[in-house]
């Protein structure tokens, strides 16, 4: 419960007046803040990384805000997966009912391949709010195999005539560690924009081989790309990709935040650091601080994750700068904030035992002389939950305020001055150990394989009253998935404390249960006063209110508007809608702005909709439908980089993988003896009314009508990223920018028209591309066959090619639409085909069942054992949930996490062991 007080200091005859005149700042903030409805997301997922053909399974938590109860502004969660190129590959939509939100993705090996990837979870109303609120999470998807490579590189720079050299050393082994010598590897070094060298190295008899080369100044760091490609055509055409993760010491970034905001010459300042290298982790260092004339005034040195803070006293009209000595010897100079010469401080202590933070505002002598009336405002989750307003007649101003005014986690502290303006600002965290108490209970101490498994779950709040909630429950193989809480974190950490900082937090469950340590506890205020804080700038509380772009979606609608053919609204004009699943015949009219709405439509995996409009006079033609369709957001590019399983494996690491790769192996034993080996006959894929010269289906690479339908919005652009392999824009040596399939340049022939035959003069060709690429969906197309290889390409050559032409340098894509008319594609007038994005609606969790003499015979080796999202504790507190082990003994780890929608929640970690089962 969050209670509320305010305080005055100062002369008695002006308390009445900074009393309203506080009273109206409160009622101002929680107005605002009321106004804006933020809304807050966690998503639990059963593992942390996974393998091709696997499923991620996932639950959301939507709470509000402000008190963190069931937020009940949006029916609609969008969860995306995008490469890290920022790509997004796959985008589904889920239902949210009472806070709540499930489901599963199918990680699809020719639409997800191996790699590092992001979960991107959000609803349309927290796109108002910058990216900050959406949730995001790194993954991986591996394709563990013994046939694979091990990669260990170390990369060194050097200084050579001002100029970086990289020195990259790299050993090839095989999964058995034996070396892979004597191989010819193709080398490439590329950022998202170039490549920075290229060459064709052998590796010497122990694997090992050498590349040096110039990074030139203008190459991006940050986004470095080692390519290998296998030359012993035997091999199979065998690559690795990895990132290069340099950090040059004279590139680190040193920010430097003063408590409260500012130097103030004459104040003593508490000033907190952070250092960062270039690949954006921490980096540790010592420093001192020197004035202009240098005079030593300070030093300081990180204490945690490139974190740390000292103290001084600025002097008005001097310069400081803090000097690092980098591993050259040399020294780097970083300058700190500019010091004003008038203005307020802010100083909190937050000590990790006491009931009440202590709070010193201290000011300049021609501020305190002013006799001005200033106010204190402390907000935890945006609500305004403590005020008092001072003034500095008598010099500094010391307040006690009680931590019992704030709820858990993060309480925002502001001085406002006369004019209301925000003057100085400061966060700190509030702990009162009220989390849900969660105990796991298990039928045994120890489990056989095929075991069955029951738990009883109880949950009771901080006075021990049992709490109804929902819960959702991971249970993984110790031995082949490697969860890390000081790394991922949990609902508690992420509703509490991150979901309010700005950025990506490192290892943010490190900072859980800080109240229990005292090193912790200065770690997370360290944190604080140097991480930014999400929220509204203090100005637009005063501001007029400001529209939002991104409207609430409480549920599905389908809505769009009827114009005529000037493209003017049509009022009062019928509008059906036919579907088969939902089985549906709705009418309506529209308003006087032509938009008509369709409500009460149930969620369904996928949907298609036909819509007719009709005239007044009750006629199709003459009107047009525009649809109100969920327009993607662009959000950042990725600036985390996950290293690829295989490179630089540590001990624990490789066990980890050669257990996978022993339990896929045995199982493959085993079963090959057992069961017949499937018979795999590939039909050829026939695209129908296809133009293609070599015949229908006869092409290189062949996306069908059957994959279409599955892609549903998808642009011809996107699709061709996806299932085309080395498909994108690439830069000539001339600096043009043309479409290419690795290293040839690709023809769009639609509808066996060639597009380039009527490309105006002056446009570039990628452009002209692109407007086909952007205008087609997967909808309006039938079929997309791409010819590289010679066998298929030699038809096109010389149908479209210049007989002078290299036609080795050329593919052609030839897509066949549902119009068949080529690149002159008109919808229809008055009737509308709408697929909306599909959603995705939960499936279980498939749990084998097994008797008492079930055979063990490691067939059955998952590695998430059991997931259940949809755990719901009755009246007492108490719910039970039973699975069974699979074939693989050793330890499980159980992590449940879970709320009980009124602003409690709670997180529960344990394990349970398996033995081998003797066998009669």
């Amino acid at each position: 419960m969050i209670l509320f007080c305010i305080g005055l200091t100062g002369a008695s005859f002006a308390q009445d007046s900074a009393k309203v005149n506080l009273t109206k700042i409160i009622s101002s903030v929680n107005t605002f803040t009321s106004n804006l409805a933020i809304e807050k997301l966690y998503l639990q997922t059963d593992k942390p990384s996974y393998v091709s053909e696997d499923t991620l399974w996932f639950k959301a938590y939507l709470f509000d805000a402000s008190y963190l109860n069931a937020a009940t502004k949006s029916g609609m969660l969008y969860l995306e997966i995008a490469n890290d190129s920022n790509r997004v590959m796959k985008r589904i939509r889920v239902p949210v009912f009472a806070g709540i939100a499930m489901g599963q993705v199918a990680l699809d090996q020719n639409e997800l391949p191996q790699g590092s990837y992001i979960l991107r979870a959000y609803t349309n109303w927290m796109r108002n709010f910058g990216e900050d609120y959406i949730v995001k999470k790194y993954f991986y998807i591996g394709e563990v195999s013994d046939k694979d490579w091990l990669v260990n590189y170390q990369a060194q720079l050097v200084k050579d005539a001002d100029q970086d050299k990289v020195q990259l050393g790299l050993r090839l082994k095989q999964f058995d560690e034996f070396p892979v010598g004597l191989r010819e590897m193709r080398i490439r070094i590329t950022d998202e924009k170039r490549t920075w060298f290229k060459s064709d190295i052998e590796t010497n008899v122990d694997g090992w081989l050498a590349i040096n080369f110039t990074l030139p100044e203008k190459a991006n760091v940050k986004d470095l790309t080692l390519s290998m490609q296998d030359m012993r055509k035997s091999e199979g055409n065998r690559k690795l990709q990895m990132p290069v993760l340099l950090n040059r010491p004279e590139r680190m970034d040193l920010q430097f935040m003063p408590e409260g905001g500012n130097l103030v010459a004459g104040l003593p300042a508490h000033i907190a650091f952070k250092a960062i290298n270039e690949d954006g982790m921490a980096a540790d260092l010592s420093a001192k601080v020197y004035t202009s004339t240098l005079q030593e005034v300070a030093e300081f040195r990180s204490t945690h994750k490139g974190m740390g803070t000292f103290n001084f006293t600025p002097q008005a009209g001097e310069r400081y700068s803090a000097k690092v000595k980098l591993p050259n010897g040399l020294y780097q100079s970083y300058a700190l904030p500019v010091i004003k010469n008038t203005g307020t401080v802010l100083k909190i202590n937050n000590e990790l035992n006491s009931d009440s933070c202590e709070i010193i505002i201290n000011s300049t002598p021609d501020i305190a002389a002013a006799g001005n009336t200033y106010f204190l405002i402390g907000q935890a989750r945006g609500v305004a939950c403590y005020g008092a307003s001072f003034n500095f007649s008598k010099g500094a101003v010391k307040l006690m305020v009680s931590k019992d005014i704030f709820p858990s986690g993060i309480v925002r502290f502001t001085v406002i001055g006369p004019d209301n303006k925000a003057l100085n600002e400061r966060i700190v965290f509030i702990d009162h150990d009220d989390n849900l108490n969660i105990r796991i209970t298990s039928d045994k101490a120890l489990y056989g394989q095929r075991d069955r498994v029951a738990l009883n779950i109880q949950v009771t709040d901080k006075n021990g009253a049992p709490v109804q909630g929902s819960f959702s429950l991971a249970v993984t193989d110790d031995g082949q998935v490697r969860t890390d809480s000081i790394k991922d974190g949990s609902i508690l950490t992420q509703m509490l404390l991150t979901s309010d900082l700005k950025g990506e937090i490192e290892d943010p469950g490190y900072y859980s249960r800080s109240s229990l340590s005292a090193k912790k506890w200065q770690d997370l205020d360290q944190l604080l006063l140097t991480q930014g804080w999400v929220g509204y700038d203090w100005d637009d509380i005063f501001s007029p209110p400001k529209s939002f772009i991104y409207p609430p979606e409480p549920e599905f609608l389908i809505q769009g508007k009827v114009t005529n053919m000037f493209n003017k609204p049509v009022a009062n004009s019928q509008v059906s809608l036919l579907s088969k699943k939902p089985f549906l015949v709705l009418d309506t009219l529209t308003d006087d702005q032509g938009i008509f709405t369709f409500k009460s439509i149930v969620p369904v995996d996928t949907a298609v909709f036909f819509i007719q409009s009709r005239n007044k006079k009750g006629k199709s033609f003459n009107v047009g439908i525009e649809m109100d369709e969920f327009k993607p957001p662009v959000f950042s590019a990725i600036s985390k980089r996950m290293i690829p399983w295989y490179v630089n494996m540590d001990t624990s690491s490789f066990e980890l993988v050669n257990r996978q790769v022993q339990l896929k192996k045995e199982q493959e034993r085993v079963t090959s003896g057992i069961l017949l080996k499937e018979v795999v006959i590939k039909a050829k894929k026939i695209i129908k009314d296809s133009k293609n010269l070599n015949g229908a289906g006869e092409a290189d690479i062949i996306v069908d009508e059957q994959e279409l339908e599955k892609a549903g919005k998808t642009t011809l652009g996107d699709l061709l990223e996806k299932r085309v392999k080395g498909f994108g824009l690439r830069m000539t040596r001339t600096g043009e920018k043309i479409y290419k399939i690795n290293d040839l340049m690709v023809h769009l022939i639609i509808d066996g028209t060639d597009t380039e035959f009527f490309k105006p003069e002056g446009i570039p060709l990628d452009q002209y591309f692109k407007q086909y690429f952007d205008y087609y969906d997967a909808e309006e197309i039938k079929g997309i066959e791409v010819m590289k290889s010679s066998k298929y390409a030699i038809n096109y050559w010389s149908e479209f090619l210049s007989p002078f032409t290299n036609f080795y340098d050329h593919a052609f894509i030839e897509v066949t639409t549902r119009g068949g008319k080529g690149p002159f594609v008109k919808k229809s007038v008055g009737t509308y085909l709408f697929k909306p994005m599909p959603f995705v609606l939960p499936k279980e969790f498939y749990v084998p069942k097994y008797n008492a003499h079930s055979t063990v015979d490691m067939t059955d080796i998952r590695s998430t054992i059991y997931w259940n999202p949809d755990i719901i504790t009755n009246a007492e507190g108490m719910a039970t949930v039973s699975f069974y082990t699979a074939d693989n003994p050793g330890s499980y780890s159980l992590q449940l996490e879970g709320s009980d929608m009124k602003g409690n929640m709670g997180v529960k970690r344990a394990t349970i062991k398996t033995r081998r089962t003797p066998q009669l």
